[in-house]
């Protein structure tokens, strides 16, 4: 039960991260008339940034080996380190493909910049947190399936940047729809 309380709470966190740096609805003000048409959050907000995509695609991926981190620091029993992960996993990989959508709708020019910034980012992850992430991962070396799951996260960005996608995990981008 607690394992399950701790996912759930890394997940909220993680889809918080993600959407705080996203588009903000805009809300009529209190002084408008009630009669004046409020148009749709997306015709009011302009569009996200490159460098906003980007930098919300590295907080997010910061934020996911954080959780790792956290969900493996107590060093629990493979099997539920597994089933904890693998569920943050797809819903990580939910995220990034919905970023990854967002990018997919820069022009190329664009699509440069967003990657450059995320570049920036995870060449910028603090070392102590990198180390961590290490730590914990080395700490499940005898069990090569869980080793490798944690070592996906270290490569889960891949998922927002759908032509590395569909390069270097073809069966994923073909279940997740990306053509």
């Amino acid at each position: 039960m607690k394992l399950r309380l701790t996912v759930f709470a890394l997940i909220l966190g993680l889809a918080i991260v993600g959407t705080a740096c996203g588009k903000k609805a805009s809300e009529p003000s209190p002084s408008a008339p009630a009669s004046e048409k409020v148009e749709s959050p997306q015709q009011m907000t302009p569009a996200q940034s490159p460098t906003d995509l980007g930098n919300k695609i590295g907080s997010s991926y910061l934020e996911t080996l954080k959780q790792v981190v956290a969900i493996l620091n107590d060093k629990p029993p493979a099997a539920d380190a597994k089933k904890t992960l693998q569920e943050f996993k797809e819903a990580t990989i939910a995220l990034m493909v919905d970023l990854g959508r967002e990018r997919e709708a820069l022009s190329p020019q664009d699509r440069a910049q967003a990657d450059a910034v995320l570049r920036s980012r995870i060449f910028s992850v603090p070392s102590d947190l990198f180390k961590s992430y290490q730590d914990v991962q080395s700490a499940y070396q005898s069990d090569r399936d869980l080793f490798n799951l944690i070592a996906d996260f270290n490569i889960i960005t891949q998922y927002a940047i759908f032509e590395l996608l569909k390069k270097q995990l073809p069966d994923e981008a073909k279940r997740l729809g990306i053509q």
